[in-house]
Protein backbone atom coordinates (compact mmCIF):
# COMPACT_ATOMS: atom_id res chain seq x y z
CA UNK A 1 0.00 0.00 0.00
CA UNK A 2 1.35 3.39 -1.01
CA UNK A 3 1.64 6.30 1.40
CA UNK A 4 0.24 9.62 0.23
CA UNK A 5 1.27 13.11 1.28
CA UNK A 6 -0.33 16.52 0.66
CA UNK A 7 1.93 19.55 1.00
CA UNK A 8 1.78 23.27 0.31
CA UNK A 9 4.91 24.44 -1.39
CA UNK A 10 6.84 26.36 -4.01
CA UNK A 11 9.04 24.86 -6.71
CA UNK A 12 12.62 26.09 -6.20
CA UNK A 13 14.38 23.69 -8.56
CA UNK A 14 13.45 21.99 -11.86
CA UNK A 15 15.69 19.45 -13.60
CA UNK A 16 15.14 17.14 -16.59
CA UNK A 17 14.92 13.48 -15.69
CA UNK A 18 15.12 10.85 -18.38
CA UNK A 19 13.37 11.63 -21.66
CA UNK A 20 10.08 13.09 -20.45
CA UNK A 21 10.14 13.46 -16.67
CA UNK A 22 11.15 16.24 -14.30
CA UNK A 23 12.87 16.18 -10.94
CA UNK A 24 11.57 18.91 -8.66
CA UNK A 25 12.90 20.49 -5.51
CA UNK A 26 9.93 21.84 -3.57
CA UNK A 27 10.12 24.00 -0.46
CA UNK A 28 7.10 22.97 1.57
CA UNK A 29 5.34 24.25 4.64
CA UNK A 30 4.91 20.82 6.20
CA UNK A 31 7.99 18.80 5.22
CA UNK A 32 10.70 21.36 4.52
CA UNK A 33 12.67 20.88 1.32
CA UNK A 34 11.91 17.72 -0.58
CA UNK A 35 12.58 16.16 -3.97
CA UNK A 36 9.75 14.76 -6.10
CA UNK A 37 9.50 13.35 -9.60
CA UNK A 38 6.82 14.40 -12.08
CA UNK A 39 6.43 11.68 -14.69
CA UNK A 40 5.71 12.84 -18.22
CA UNK A 41 5.90 16.52 -17.22
CA UNK A 42 8.01 17.36 -20.29
CA UNK A 43 5.61 15.76 -22.75
CA UNK A 44 3.66 18.17 -24.91
CA UNK A 45 0.22 18.70 -23.43
CA UNK A 46 1.09 17.19 -20.06
CA UNK A 47 -1.10 18.47 -17.22
CA UNK A 48 2.06 18.70 -15.14
CA UNK A 49 3.97 20.88 -17.61
CA UNK A 50 3.10 24.37 -16.28
CA UNK A 51 2.33 23.06 -12.80
CA UNK A 52 5.93 21.95 -12.34
CA UNK A 53 7.59 25.11 -13.64
CA UNK A 54 10.00 27.09 -11.50
CA UNK A 55 8.23 29.21 -8.85
CA UNK A 56 4.89 27.41 -9.20
CA UNK A 57 3.17 27.66 -5.81
CA UNK A 58 0.26 25.55 -4.64
CA UNK A 59 -0.76 22.19 -3.24
CA UNK A 60 1.09 19.06 -4.28
CA UNK A 61 -0.36 15.57 -3.81
CA UNK A 62 2.55 13.15 -3.60
CA UNK A 63 2.82 9.42 -3.26
CA UNK A 64 5.84 7.63 -1.93
CA UNK A 65 7.53 5.22 -4.27
CA UNK A 66 10.22 2.78 -3.28
CA UNK A 67 12.91 5.45 -3.18
CA UNK A 68 11.30 8.85 -3.80
CA UNK A 69 8.24 11.07 -3.79
CA UNK A 70 6.22 11.17 -6.99
CA UNK A 71 3.74 13.82 -8.04
CA UNK A 72 0.20 12.50 -8.31
CA UNK A 73 -1.72 15.77 -8.59
CA UNK A 74 -1.08 19.51 -8.37
CA UNK A 75 -3.25 22.54 -7.73
CA UNK A 76 -1.33 25.74 -8.47
CA UNK A 77 -2.56 29.05 -7.07
CA UNK A 78 0.30 31.32 -8.21
CA UNK A 79 2.68 30.89 -11.14
CA UNK A 80 4.47 34.24 -10.68
CA UNK A 81 4.03 34.76 -14.41
CA UNK A 82 5.69 38.20 -14.30
CA UNK A 83 9.05 36.44 -13.93
CA UNK A 84 8.70 34.93 -17.41
CA UNK A 85 9.08 38.35 -19.04
CA UNK A 86 11.17 40.19 -16.45
CA UNK A 87 14.70 38.89 -16.99
CA UNK A 88 16.30 40.87 -14.18
CA UNK A 89 13.48 39.99 -11.80
CA UNK A 90 13.79 36.33 -12.77
CA UNK A 91 17.45 36.23 -11.77
CA UNK A 92 16.70 37.92 -8.47
CA UNK A 93 14.06 35.24 -7.93
CA UNK A 94 16.50 32.48 -8.90
CA UNK A 95 18.95 33.81 -6.34
CA UNK A 96 16.27 33.94 -3.65
CA UNK A 97 15.35 30.33 -4.46
CA UNK A 98 18.99 29.25 -4.38
CA UNK A 99 19.39 30.75 -0.90
CA UNK A 100 16.20 29.02 0.23
CA UNK A 101 17.57 25.75 -1.15
CA UNK A 102 20.77 26.30 0.85
CA UNK A 103 18.84 26.71 4.10
CA UNK A 104 15.96 24.31 3.46
CA UNK A 105 16.09 20.99 5.30
CA UNK A 106 14.12 17.86 4.49
CA UNK A 107 11.57 17.05 7.18
CA UNK A 108 12.03 20.39 8.95
CA UNK A 109 9.45 23.04 9.77
CA UNK A 110 10.29 25.52 7.02
CA UNK A 111 7.01 27.44 7.09
CA UNK A 112 8.72 30.76 7.82
CA UNK A 113 11.33 30.19 5.11
CA UNK A 114 8.58 29.42 2.58
CA UNK A 115 6.59 32.48 3.60
CA UNK A 116 9.67 34.68 3.36
CA UNK A 117 10.52 33.43 -0.12
CA UNK A 118 6.93 33.91 -1.27
CA UNK A 119 6.88 37.46 0.10
CA UNK A 120 10.17 38.29 -1.63
CA UNK A 121 8.81 37.05 -4.96
CA UNK A 122 5.81 39.31 -4.42
CA UNK A 123 8.25 42.14 -3.75
CA UNK A 124 9.86 41.67 -7.16
CA UNK A 125 6.43 42.13 -8.72
CA UNK A 126 5.70 45.32 -6.79
CA UNK A 127 6.21 48.63 -8.58
CA UNK A 128 6.73 50.33 -5.21
CA UNK A 129 9.91 48.40 -4.41
CA UNK A 130 13.23 48.22 -6.19
CA UNK A 131 14.66 44.75 -6.58
CA UNK A 132 17.96 45.49 -4.86
CA UNK A 133 16.11 46.58 -1.72
CA UNK A 134 13.90 43.48 -1.86
CA UNK A 135 17.07 41.40 -2.03
CA UNK A 136 18.74 43.14 0.90
CA UNK A 137 15.74 42.79 3.18
CA UNK A 138 15.22 39.16 2.12
CA UNK A 139 18.82 38.30 2.98
CA UNK A 140 18.75 40.03 6.35
CA UNK A 141 15.40 38.56 7.39
CA UNK A 142 16.55 35.11 6.28
CA UNK A 143 19.57 35.31 8.58
CA UNK A 144 17.29 36.41 11.42
CA UNK A 145 14.85 33.54 10.73
CA UNK A 146 17.71 31.05 10.77
CA UNK A 147 19.00 32.51 14.05
CA UNK A 148 22.37 33.43 12.56
CA UNK A 149 22.34 37.23 12.47
CA UNK A 150 24.94 38.67 14.83
CA UNK A 151 24.45 41.91 16.83
CA UNK A 152 24.70 44.96 14.61
CA UNK A 153 27.39 46.41 16.87
CA UNK A 154 29.72 43.80 15.39
CA UNK A 155 29.64 45.63 12.05
CA UNK A 156 30.77 48.98 13.45
CA UNK A 157 29.00 52.20 14.29
CA UNK A 158 25.90 53.06 12.27
CA UNK A 159 23.42 55.89 12.56
CA UNK A 160 20.24 55.47 14.56
CA UNK A 161 18.13 55.11 11.41
CA UNK A 162 20.18 52.10 10.25
CA UNK A 163 19.94 50.50 13.69
CA UNK A 164 16.18 50.97 13.72
CA UNK A 165 15.85 49.52 10.21
CA UNK A 166 17.76 46.41 11.28
CA UNK A 167 15.61 46.17 14.40
CA UNK A 168 12.45 46.43 12.30
CA UNK A 169 13.59 43.72 9.87
CA UNK A 170 14.41 41.39 12.73
CA UNK A 171 11.20 41.92 14.70
CA UNK A 172 8.53 42.53 12.04
CA UNK A 173 6.21 39.85 10.73
CA UNK A 174 7.07 38.60 7.27
CA UNK A 175 3.74 39.87 5.96
CA UNK A 176 4.74 43.44 6.90
CA UNK A 177 8.41 43.05 6.08
CA UNK A 178 8.44 45.52 3.21
CA UNK A 179 6.12 48.07 4.84
CA UNK A 180 8.84 50.59 5.56
CA UNK A 181 11.01 52.97 3.60
CA UNK A 182 14.47 54.41 4.18
CA UNK A 183 16.84 56.78 2.43
CA UNK A 184 19.34 55.62 -0.18
CA UNK A 185 22.10 56.09 2.38
CA UNK A 186 20.41 53.69 4.81
CA UNK A 187 19.74 51.23 1.98
CA UNK A 188 23.46 51.19 1.27
CA UNK A 189 24.23 50.51 4.95
CA UNK A 190 21.77 47.61 4.94
CA UNK A 191 23.16 46.25 1.68
CA UNK A 192 26.69 46.27 3.07
CA UNK A 193 25.62 44.51 6.27
CA UNK A 194 23.70 41.87 4.28
CA UNK A 195 26.73 41.26 2.06
CA UNK A 196 29.07 40.81 5.01
CA UNK A 197 26.65 38.36 6.62
CA UNK A 198 26.12 36.41 3.40
CA UNK A 199 29.86 35.97 2.90
CA UNK A 200 30.20 34.84 6.51
CA UNK A 201 27.30 32.40 6.51
CA UNK A 202 26.87 31.01 3.00
CA UNK A 203 29.77 28.74 2.09
CA UNK A 204 28.52 27.95 -1.40
CA UNK A 205 28.91 29.72 -4.73
CA UNK A 206 25.57 31.05 -5.88
CA UNK A 207 25.49 30.70 -9.67
CA UNK A 208 22.37 32.84 -9.98
CA UNK A 209 24.01 35.59 -7.93
CA UNK A 210 27.08 35.59 -10.17
CA UNK A 211 24.88 36.00 -13.25
CA UNK A 212 22.73 38.64 -11.55
CA UNK A 213 25.71 40.73 -10.50
CA UNK A 214 27.24 40.49 -13.97
CA UNK A 215 23.97 41.81 -15.40
CA UNK A 216 23.85 44.71 -12.97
Amino acid sequence: MQDFLKVTGLVIGVYPQGEYDRRLVILTKEQGKLTAFAKGARRQGSRFCAATDMFAFGTFDLYVGRTAYNVQDVKITNYFENLRTDIEGAYYAMYFAELADFYGVEGADDALLLLLLYRALQGIKSEKLDNSFVRTVYELKLFFVEGEFIPIESFGNFCEATNKAIEYIGESSIEKLYSFSVSDEIKEDLRMIAEVERKRLVDRKMKSLEILESML
